[in-house]
């Protein structure tokens, strides 16, 4: 089971790996440190929620109940 999430999340993020690290160079170049630092916040929270709701559907689809 593990390894298939893997895969499925693997074939989802790699086309976007390069756009990743195009956004933290953007996000670097900002002046203001708040908004700064509120990026890069949401930069790693997006993708966990992202997962985390890959984990949930899948375990809603496969066992039938929220994790």
């Amino acid at each position: 089971m593990e390894d298939i999430l893997e895969l499925i999340l693997s074939i989802l993020f790699i086309p976007f790996e390069s756009k990743y690290d195009n956004l933290k160079i953007k996000i670097n170049r900002i002046h203001n440190k708040a908004l700064r630092f509120l990026l890069k916040v949401l930069l790693i929270l997006i993708p966990f929620a992202l997962i985390f709701g890959l984990c949930c559907l899948c375990s809603y689809i496969f066992r039938g109940y929220w994790i």
